[in-house]
């Protein structure tokens, strides 16, 4: 071996280093590129009579500077920061939504109730009875907004799902093209091609969580959620999507197999896929569905309180709102079936449900809170809620899905637009007995309040008026003897008697007469007070002439102040507030959540580069140093030929 021969195989080597160099320096503001080096062997010796001697240098491979643990800590890290950014990001546009003290719903319940607190205080105003239904109106039109902002978000976020579908299968695929071109490679050390796939299999990681599984051969396994394989070697699998048979709001992630479709959403999990499904099933459906039952409890318990009313020409009060009804969406194939409808809106939770045969029992599920009953065949009352179950025909894996608010808000509507027939008034009024001439016969000072009713039945009454004669004993067994229409005084028996003892301070300071005494007559309802004589009696009839009555307009407003749902623990207000809270508190959490995880995805991300990433001034130096190195082994052929020539010039002579 000459020295020209080492000389060459300097100039090589180090050209190779140069060109690695360079290309290092070229691809610094390539993303995914990892820094390159080449490693440098000497060749193999030449066995010479003094013993083994040096042939020079070679280039034994040019190596990637990569680490691959830390790399799928980075690709973890940014799957996770993928997931929260997407969640978080979903939630602050629905938090700026619902606790926009302009915008929100809170605002136009308050006007609403203020309105009715106008009517109340003038009932025979027809400007504070128009004001009543503008307000009622505008609380409608927001109830609409929001529901179409949940159907807007809901939309763009089945068309980011598709698009990131899409993604992946392209991302997928071209994976599993580089596995086969590296295939080809085998051998050798192909690292553009290993930094083109692991940056395709970075941008994977932002849209769902993978796992890598590297073979024998260099190419990669990639799985995604909880095992589903998406890239086995040189095959692609590919997703798709489709509107869920339970809830077609909803879309499903498939895989597509040869022999048909299966649902892995459930499977999912990580990255923006993950992020927008937990968003929508942890945030948007419950916030959807509490913002239902506002609407709903509003509706069903003005309604309720307006039909007990009378309106300005005397007529009993009709449906204020629209009521909606409860969604139960049947899985194709169902052998059982079920209906459902409000047994106690005031009971209801705000939650939706999924309805299970397991082939033994009909297990209930609230979606929110995961908790569990099981059902019978049959009528059900469940969380205010009349669930039917038709058993008949049941087989295993039957499942409904049970949506009570879910479309109340679209549901909605006012229903009266004529001022008049607002039912300010109460149906009956009570009044001391007079003569013909209207002066008052009762000697006592005793009185009684205006009647408030429960109910509607046997009112109007019809066939004469309720009469209250007291009848004074002397003590504990004295008592207004109740005479119900038809009944006459001292002719008739009396029909019913209230215990009202005229010697006890207490009773006269106020006795309240319950609505059970007068169950079938409107379950009316009222107070009595002072010492009443004996004989004094009081009359209990139509409300007739009641167009500056504002008994029922005051028990509207007063409905702001009741709690009224949630089984009795919330009102309107601190249902709606309750909700606000619980979105808030969400995408705080989700805001801290995303900042630490930016923080771990960074120093994830310092770390590789400290392994992988490009140094300018390092390299320059390096460039300096092979440059060097390259002109010494030029300098070594230099001499070689310089000897060569010598020894031409002594065989000469």
């Amino acid at each position: 071996m000459s020295i020209q021969s080492i000389g060459v195989s300097g100039l090589i080597a180090n050209r190779h280093a140069l060109d690695t160099t360079g290309h290092n320096i070229s691809n610094v503001n390539t993303e995914g590129y990892s820094r390159q080096r080449v490693d440098f062997a000497t060749r193999e010796p030449f066995l010479s009579a003094v013993g083994y001697l040096g042939t020079g240098v070679k280039t034994s491979e040019v190596q990637r500077q990569y680490d691959s643990f830390i790399a799928g800590q980075m690709r973890s890290s940014l799957s996770v920061t993928s997931e929260l950014s997407a969640y978080f990001e979903g939630a602050r546009q629905l938090d700026d939504l619902v606790a926009d003290p302009d915008a929100g719903i809170q605002p136009t319940i308050q006007n609403f109730f203020n309105a009715l607190q106008g009517l109340a205080d003038d009932p025979t105003s027809i400007p504070a009875r128009q004001l009543v239904l503008s307000e009622a109106e505008s609380m409608v039109d927001r109830f609409h907004y929001f529901e179409q902002q949940f159907v807007d978000s809901r939309s763009r976020m089945n068309n980011q799902i598709e698009f990131n579908v899409t993604e992946i299968n392209r991302l997928a695929q071209g994976i599993a093209d580089i596995n086969s071109d590296i295939k080809i490679a085998y051998g050798s050390t192909p690292n553009d091609l290993l930094d083109k796939r692991d940056q395709l299999v970075s941008e994977l990681s932002e849209l769902v969580d993978v796992q890598v599984l590297e073979q024998t051969d260099g190419a990669y396994n990639l799985f995604i959620g909880k095992g589903q394989p998406l890239v086995m070697a040189y095959d692609a699998a590919t997703l798709s999507t489709q509107p869920s048979t339970l809830d077609p709001s909803h879309l499903e992630i498939a895989f597509n197999y040869t022999f048909g479709t299966q649902i892995v959403t459930d499977q999912i999990t990580g990255g923006k896929i993950g992020g927008m499904l937990r968003f929508r099933d942890e945030i948007l459906d419950p916030t959807q569905d509490r913002v239902g039952l506002v609407a709903l409890g509003i509706a069903d318990e003005i309604n309720t309180q307006h039909q007990l009313g009378l309106d300005l020409d005397g007529l009993v009060g009709t449906a204020l709102f629209s009521l909606g009804s409860i969604q139960v969406q049947a899985r194709p194939g169902n052998g059982s079936s079920i209906t459902a409808s409000y047994d106690s809106i005031g009971d209801l939770t705000g939650n939706a449900y999924e309805l299970t045969y397991d082939g033994a029992d009909f297990v209930l599920e609230n979606l929110t809170s995961g908790a569990t009953q099981t059902l019978v065949a049959g009528a059900n009352i469940v969380d205010g809620m009349d669930i039917n179950i038709n058993a008949a025909g049941a087989t295993a894996g039957d499942i409904f899905l049970i949506q009570p608010t879910r479309n109340a808000a679209l549901n909605f509507n006012l229903l009266v637009n004529d001022v008049r027939r607002l039912a300010a008034a109460g149906p009956v009024q009570v009044q001391p007995a007079v003569d013909g001439n209207g002066n008052p016969l009762n000697t006592g000072d005793a009185s009684v309040s205006q009647p408030a009713n429960s109910s509607m039945a046997g009112l109007p009454l019809a066939g004469g008026d309720i009469q209250l004669v007291y009848d004074d004993q002397g003590g504990a067994t004295s008592g207004f003897e109740v005479y119900y229409p038809g009944s006459v005084p001292g002719v008739d028996p009396f029909d019913d008697f209230i215990t009202y003892d005229n010697l006890n301070s207490a009773t006269i300071a106020g006795s309240n007469v319950p609505s059970a005494q007068f169950a079938t007559l409107g379950g009316i309802s009222f107070d009595i007070s002072g010492v009443p004589a004996d004989g004094d009696s009081f009359i209990i009839s139509n409300n007739t002439n009641g167009s500056s009555d504002n008994r029922n307009a005051l028990s509207l407003e007063n409905m702001q102040n009741l709690e009224l749902l949630l089984g009795g623990t919330a009102t309107f207000d601190e249902t709606y507030i309750q909700m606000v809270s619980d979105v808030g508190s969400k995408t705080h959490h989700a805001e801290l959540n995303l900042g630490a995880q930016e923080s771990l995805l960074e120093r994830s991300r310092e770390a590789m580069a400290e392994i992988s990433g490009v140094n300018l001034d390092e390299e320059a130096a390096k460039l300096i140093q092979f440059q060097q190195a390259y002109q010494a082994s030029a300098q070594v052929i230099s001499v070689a030929s310089t000897l060569f020539d010598t020894l031409l010039g002594a065989v000469r002579r």
